[in-house]
């Protein structure tokens, strides 16, 4: 498996204090020496403390800054030089660009499953249970994952609710006479839309299920439950960082739906059995 730690260490420094962004900095100028160097060596050559350079490499997830001296060496000399680790350019070979979006792919999914934390997943399942309505909305990218929830959640008998249109879903709050949630779909968790069928919604009393990759965002913060999904993503990796976010949260909505799964397995299973029959029974038969 491709390695990541060097895209995990170019995200990190973004928002860095200013000694750890030299020491990360240092650190992807010379990947290939640093597993040779002690924490006293490094702090020399890097002009950082060695408490520094502990603290970073916690930051980093790591057990250490001798577990991250072993990530480092796992990273080959080839990916480093050739590139492997940069934003995708207009001069990247077919296979270049396989590279790349591979180690980028791989990278999302690691982060996105260990950042999710297993209470929020649960408490998401039971309320989604809980309620006779669901409502969903994302806008742009965060649309396509607003149609894989409704697909999904939709084929085992939840009565889902998906539109663009933001005044339709707001006299729904008002007009559907039962127990509704809402799931707010947005990566940054600052989108206008989003945000005003978040406040509109905790006026109404209507609990609030957020997707985002901002924990101190405003949408976070209006929501009851608030999922978080991979900032691991470079942001001067504008590119690439469109996929990923996508990938980071098509994940985790999967995730939400087969915990959901479970709760009733064999009703559930059955649900998609009738529906698939149904589909194909009517629509996909040869005239």
């Amino acid at each position: 498996m491709v390695n990541t730690i060097l895209l995990t260490i170019r995200s990190k420094i973004e928002n860095a204090s200013k000694a750890e962004k030299i020491l990360g900095e240092y650190i992807l100028s010379n990947v290939q020496e640093i597993p040779g160097m002690s924490v006293a060596e490094l702090s020399k050559k890097s002009g950082v403390s060695q408490a520094t350079i502990v603290r970073f490499a916690q930051n980093l997830g790591v057990d250490g800054f001798k577990d991250l001296k072993m990530e480092l060496a796992r990273c080959s000399v080839d990916d480093v030089t050739n590139g492997l680790y940069d934003e995708i350019s207009p001069n990247d070979s077919v296979d270049g660009l396989k590279d790349k979006l591979l180690v980028r792919i791989q990278h999302t999914l690691e982060t996105t499953s260990q950042g999710l934390d297993k209470k929020v997943l649960q408490q998401t399942v039971d309320l989604l249970d809980s309620v006779n309505a669901i409502q969903v909305y994302g806008l742009g990218a965060s649309n396509l994952v607003a149609e894989d929830f409704t697909q999904k959640f939709s084929r085992i008998g939840l009565n889902v609710i998906n539109t663009q249109d933001t005044h339709a879903m707001a006299a729904n709050f008002l007009t559907q006479q039962h127990e509704q949630a809402i799931f707010l779909i947005s990566d940054s968790g600052e989108t206008k839309e989003t945000l005003t069928l978040a406040k509109l919604s905790k006026e109404k009393r209507i609990p609030v299920v957020s997707l985002t990759s901002n924990e101190h965002s405003r949408l976070a913060k209006l929501s009851d439950i608030h999922i978080l999904t991979s900032d691991n993503v470079p942001k001067d990796q504008v590119r690439s960082a469109a996929t990923t976010s996508l990938i980071s949260q098509l994940y985790a909505v999967d995730l939400i739906y087969y915990l959901y799964l479970q709760k009733d397995y064999d009703q559930n299973i059955q649900r998609l059995k009738e529906s698939s029959l149904l589909v194909g029974e009517y629509f996909d038969k040869k005239h």
